[in-house]
């Protein structure tokens, strides 16, 4: 019997699902596939890519169902990719897809006999396309801390689910050393409601403090304490070196600014199924960062913010992005494997 694996299906908006699946399949022990249309221009060794096909195309025809999110009609694109999808799990059977994310391609491998690992969000996800794939799923994965599960969350949808904690690229590195007054204004690439008016606004609100700018916006006017920084593919250092450090309640950047140890104020921003509000709401709750669930508030309230953020005790949650959190995830997923496979996985020293 061949050698079970793994294929992981990468979303394509934002760079935070591929920044995960990078981390997690470098973790696993079997050979594994990432799968996407937007996949990390670069993959950890021994990692294989099977670039997918869009799913759009001009003139498509959306219609919304109860258990469906995205299913256009006539999209070329779409049919290749189930395609493509469909002769990889013959090809490569016994397997296990990993889903980060899709309900439609978390279901459509179920369809076609493979077990699943999803991979959940925070949000309202309780619609019946979400419960769904979670109820059809072999197991589920979740790539926070479990202290983030938000309160209203059913038992059985937490009995089900295996906490990885949260996964950054930069678990493990040295915790942050920051510059008193510098402030870090990060943007991701999933798109943002931030403005470079508000952005210098706030600089002339807080002229005490000297504010560094990292992402597509920008460059804006020229302030004495305003300085454009432009796309940084690592911000690593910029980050440490912030006093305070402002962006999404995304994943990705959540995840960093804990392993860093920053003081982060978490802007909501507009995503499906209230994504960010709620995970921003959490992290207030928590009192590990401001967070802020209605978006980017007006330029009077941010020195009020600023100051709240001093009072941040970033060793509360430093913990919670450690660099047992990909092996984590692998081992479940790996388990997962095991248990809807005949044959017993073999792994090095195992």
């Amino acid at each position: 019997m061949p050698e079970p694996q793994v294929g992981y299906y990468v979303h394509h908006h934002g760079a935070g699902h591929g920044v995960r699946a990078a981390q997690i399949a470098q973790a696993l022990r079997v050979p594994v596939t990432l799968m996407g249309s937007q996949l990390p221009d670069e993959l950890p060794a021994g990692v294989h890519r099977l670039q997918l096909p869009g799913d759009t195309a001009p003139g498509m025809r959306v219609e919304r169902f109860d258990v469906l999110h995205y299913a256009p009609l006539a999209v070329e694109g779409l049919r290749e990719r189930m395609a493509t999808l469909a002769q990889w799990f013959a090809a490569h059977w016994p397997c296990l897809l990993v889903v980060d994310v899709s309900v439609e391609v978390a279901l459509f491998a179920r369809l076609c006999g493979v077990p699943t690992v999803y991979v959940r969000q925070h949000g309202l996800r309780d619609d019946a396309a979400h419960r769904l794939a979670y109820e059809s799923a072999s197991a589920l994965l979740a790539p926070y801390p479990a202290d983030m599960e938000a309160h209203d969350t059913p038992q059985w949808l937490r009995d089900k689910t295996a906490y990885s904690g949260w996964l950054s690229r930069y678990a493990g590195a040295p915790c942050a050393a920051p510059q008193k007054g510098r402030v870090l204004i990060i943007t991701g690439r999933g798109g943002t409601d931030l403005s470079t008016a508000l952005i210098e606004a706030v600089a002339r609100q807080c002229p005490e403090r000297h504010f560094r700018v990292a992402g597509a916006l920008g460059p804006g006017m020229v302030l004495p304490n305003l300085h454009w920084l432009g796309h940084l593919s690592n911000p690593q250092e910029e980050m440490r070196s912030a006093e305070i450090v402002v962006g999404s309640a995304s994943d990705s950047l959540v995840s960093e600014a804990a392993a860093l140890g920053c003081r982060y104020i978490a802007v909501g921003e507009e995503r499906p199924f209230e994504e960010q509000r709620l995970q921003a709401r959490r992290l207030g709750e928590l009192n590990v960062a401001i967070g802020l669930e209605h978006g980017w508030p007006p330029a009077s309230h941010w020195p009020a913010l600023f100051e709240a953020a001093l009072g941040l005790e970033p060793a509360r949650w430093r913990g919670w992005a450690d660099v047992a959190a990909a092996a984590r995830a692998a081992r479940h997923i790996e388990a997962t494997l095991a248990s809807t496979q005949t044959q017993p996985i073999r792994t090095p020293g195992g």
